[in-house]
């Protein structure tokens, strides 16, 4: 059970198809959108700076697994240069 109970409420058929963690930060501010007492929900302001922020993080990770990926294929390309170099003096012998 997760602090804030969250996680009770999220369909499990969603894990493997979202970003779980997005999820859990939109249900937390849908959560607290839904207290009883005005005063302690948060403003439509707040709201859309708590929404902001999660899809800024979502983007950040997504560059990062980007430019992860861009590296990995670049040294997998360099290599099969070289092998094909290594290859291609071999057969010359």
């Amino acid at each position: 059970m997760s602090p804030d109970g969250v996680d009770e409420i999220l369909d499990k058929r969603l894990v493997g198809e979202c970003n779980i963690e997005e999820v859990r930060g939109l249900a937390t501010v849908a959560h607290k959108c839904l207290q009883k007492f005005q005063r302690k929900r948060p403003s439509i302001g707040e709201v859309s700076q708590a929404i902001l922020k999660i899809k800024q993080r979502c983007l950040a990770k997504e560059d990062t697994m980007s430019i992860e990926v861009s590296r990995v294929l670049t040294r997998i390309d360099d290599q099969q240069v070289e092998l094909s170099r290594m290859a291609s003096i071999k057969d010359v012998e």
